[in-house]
């Protein structure tokens, strides 16, 4: 069997009820598809409310929710234009191949290698940029932008799916899905994608403690 194809379906575990979902043609397309609408909607919205503010300076966006999260805060800081030009532009583009991709595996398609772990390159790249962007707007800038919370919400989780989903699937080499260690900490890429979130939000709840803290 040729090593640069991936090793899905019944090719993995003979057992249908223990194979890993992200090696399941339908559950991780329908992944794909629900998280890549949800970032594409969301950087579609932040695209909106950049073009509102650009023509209104003094408009008040639908995410201005208080003084600690307001994405019109966040849109007049240096970061928001990391390439020089709206990073909301970058979400739009990039969410659009995941969701090609969940599509072709809804129809059944068996997709080469090469494209799965080019997607996965792209969300490394994509994860590199959110925690770049978590840190800026958390730390540096002091203020939350609602919209740009929901894509991190779905990048990091799509991230570590595709990356189980690559190394289960024998596209990071057999020595990789032979691994019993890498075979355990994959198939629990959604405890890992869990954890992640848990701790940028427990780092939001703390920096952000004075607003939190009036809720309670």
């Amino acid at each position: 069997m040729n090593s640069a194809e991936p090793l899905v379906d019944d090719e993995l575990d003979v057992a249908s009820s223990r194979r890993p979902w992200v090696v399941r043609s339908v559950p991780f397309g329908v992944f794909l598809v629900v998280t890549a609408v949800i970032g594409f909607l969301a950087s579609f919205a932040l695209s909106v409310e950049k073009y509102e503010k650009l023509e209104n300076p003094e408009a008040v966006l639908s995410c201005d929710l208080n003084p600690f999260f307001s994405c019109g805060s966040v849109m007049e800081s240096v970061q928001s234009q990391i390439f020089g030009f709206p990073n909301q532009l970058l979400g739009v583009g990039a969410f659009v191949f995941p969701l090609f991709v969940g599509v072709l595996l809804l129809a059944g398609v068996r997709l080469p290698g090469w494209i799965m772990v080019g997607l996965n390159v792209g969300l490394a790249l994509g994860v590199v940029l959110v925690m770049y962007l978590f840190y800026s707007s958390i730390y540096v800038i002091g203020v939350g932008c609602p919209w740009c919370i929901v894509v991190w919400a779905v990048t990091i989780p799509s991230f570590c799916a595709v990356t189980a989903r690559n190394a289960l699937a024998g596209d990071f080499g057999r020595a990789a899905a032979e691994s019993t260690m890498v075979r355990v900490i994959a198939k629990e890429n959604v405890a890992i994608a869990v954890l992640w979130l848990l701790i940028i939000a427990a780092c939001i709840v703390v920096q952000f403690w004075n607003y939190f803290s009036t809720l309670f």
